[in-house]
């Protein structure tokens, strides 16, 4: 791969004992607050466990010299060469939060103008970053049909609602990240886009029918294996039209059955966090490995607990040699992992600090102007160039949206609203409101990993009383999920940015202030917005 040279050879697979294939096929995490050093929990689980692959969570990162220099101490320490796994999807699942680029997420990528030519373009990018650092794999693109507007996972990380373009656009992030040298993974099979409750917290269900199913969940994944995805990774929802007893990660008849045999994919199959609540709250992580290597997985993900993937490897082991798992079925599983890291485990050639290139600001700075959506204008936008704006949201963006338009010379007041701010207080910020030429009010979904989550019926509630006052005035944003506009479908003017990293935020504010025309299109149908 470009001239690099491999860290160890990596054996055959004929050359593992037990211990080692076992550690083949799990990809763990380790806690910790110091993300510069390979702390106690890193040490074990690659020298005493023996895992194959680790995964960086963000509580593993750091900046990237620093990050780099860990994972090459972690390497050290492995008898055989690791697989490095990250969710670097871009826009809100990003682990690194500063130093790589995070690039607009994916519903910012459908919304563009050349979407095809962006995604490939940014998936490279990603790659030649993750790379530098020490990363080998990337757990993207998330090839979901986002179906369900009230998905609470998945959202914006889907490219949209129509599933032959996030087919197409999922294969073109496939390509470029292989293509750099990063094996990509298509996620969350056979598809996460139509629930409404998050995997992490409880088993999904999705009913379904089989027509419906293998015309708008299948075809993104059936695209990604036939353009060479090197894994796919499981979801944790029971789909009983396929298997109405078992969730996809532990289901043979989605795994052997629809995944390898109808579909005929070849590569890793990695399931999602085993200590996610759908299983380790119903057979347990240690069992849901055992059931997911029977089913056909070949990677079994356990981000946390010590002791949770202490007991996995200890249950593994037992299975097989009790007979419950077969030793073949353990053996190919370590042998598609091996055939991997032949081609993905490389030695970075230079120091090269790449995630610093200008190409890629150019990169970042275009997609995240091509994506933002003018869904609505009743004149509002573009801003008079001496207006004073009072920027508004129950979200820590108010901050960050009215300090770029101040460094553009608007007159900006920032007001962030508690939800449980009392009548006075809300009375005397709507007054300091209404003294501004443009109200611009940012809303945003209720985040459940946020220590203190939206209060939809509040954000509603007070985009109410504001439109109730000054309607001509109000500008609203999504700053993350578009289907913000079905609790207030009054609304004139609205936009869409589909995530609030800083590109977006700045594309925002420039195009608030006129500086170029939002041709973002939706990816997705809003009710009641057209």
């Amino acid at each position: 791969m470009h001239g690099d040279a491999p860290r160890r050879s990596v054996p055959d697979v004929s050359e593992l004992d037990l211990e080692h294939a076992i550690g083949q096929v799990c990809c763990f995490g380790w806690s910790g607050t110091d993300a510069h050093t390979v702390n106690e929990h890193a040490r074990f689980i690659v020298e005493q466990l023996g895992v194959g692959s680790v995964v960086l969570l963000s509580r593993n990162v750091s900046d990237p010299v620093s990050t780099r220099a860990m994972l090459h101490e972690l390497q050290g320490l492995a008898r055989i060469p690791l697989l490095v796994a990250i969710d670097h999807e871009g826009g809100m699942v990003c682990r690194f939060a500063d130093g790589l680029h995070a690039f607009p997420g994916n519903m910012a990528l459908g919304a563009t103008s050349h979407p095809y030519k962006w995604a490939r373009l940014q998936a490279r990018a990603q790659a030649r970053e993750l790379r530098a650092v020490g990363v080998s794999w990337n757990f993207a693109p998330c090839v979901d049909v986002n179906s369900n507007p009230d998905n609470p996972i998945i959202g914006v990380r889907s490219y949209g609602e129509d599933p032959q373009r996030v087919a197409a656009l999922g294969v073109e992030a496939v390509l470029g990240l292989q293509e750099e040298g990063v094996l990509a993974c298509a996620k969350h099979f056979p598809g996460h886009g139509d629930t409404c409750v998050d995997s992490h917290l409880g088993l999904p269900v999705v009913s379904k029918n089989l027509e419906t199913l293998h015309a708008v969940e299948i075809p993104p994944f059936q695209a990604a294996v036939a353009e060479g995805t090197g894994s796919v990774m499981t979801t944790h929802i029971l789909f009983p039209a396929l298997d109405p007893e078992r969730p996809a990660t532990i289901s043979p008849v989605l795994l052997d059955g629809l995944l390898r045999e109808t579909l005929g994919y070849r590569g890793i199959v990695i399931t999602d966090c085993l200590e996610m609540a759908a299983i380790a709250e119903t057979i347990g992580t240690p069992q849901g490995a055992v059931r997911a290597l029977q089913a056909g997985a070949d990677v079994v993900l356990v981000c946390h607990t010590l002791d949770v993937q202490i007991e996995t490897v200890r249950t593994i082991r037992h299975s097989v040699e009790s007979g419950i798992l077969s030793q073949n079925r353990l053996y190919e599983a370590a042998s598609r992992v091996l055939a991997a890291k032949r081609r993905y485990v490389r030695a970075s050639r230079s120091s090269d600090p790449v995630w610093l290139h200008p190409q890629h600001d150019r990169i970042e700075e275009a997609i995240a102007r091509e994506s933002i959506t003018l869904v609505r204008n009743s004149g509002a936008v573009p801003f008079p160039a001496s207006a004073s704006v009072a920027v508004v949201a129950m979200h820590h963006g108010a901050g960050d949206v009215a300090q770029l338009l101040a460094e553009r010379g608007v007159r900006t007041t920032p007001i962030v609203f508690d939800p449980d701010v009392s009548g006075v207080a809300m009375h005397e910020a709507l007054a300091h409101v209404a003294q501004a030429d443009r109200i611009l009010a940012l809303t945003a979904p209720r985040e459940p990993w946020a220590t203190r989550p939206i209060d939809q019926v509040a954000q509603a509630a007070l985009i109410h009383k504001i439109h109730a006052l000054h309607p001509e005035r109000l500008v609203v944003v999504a700053i993350r999920e578009p289907f913000d506009i079905r609790r207030f479908p009054q609304i004139g003017t609205y936009l869409c940015t589909y995530g609030y990293q800083r590109c977006s935020l700045r594309a925002l504010a420039d195009a608030l202030l006129g500086r170029f025309q939002p041709c973002g299109r939706l990816p997705v149908t809003i009710p009641l917005a057209h």
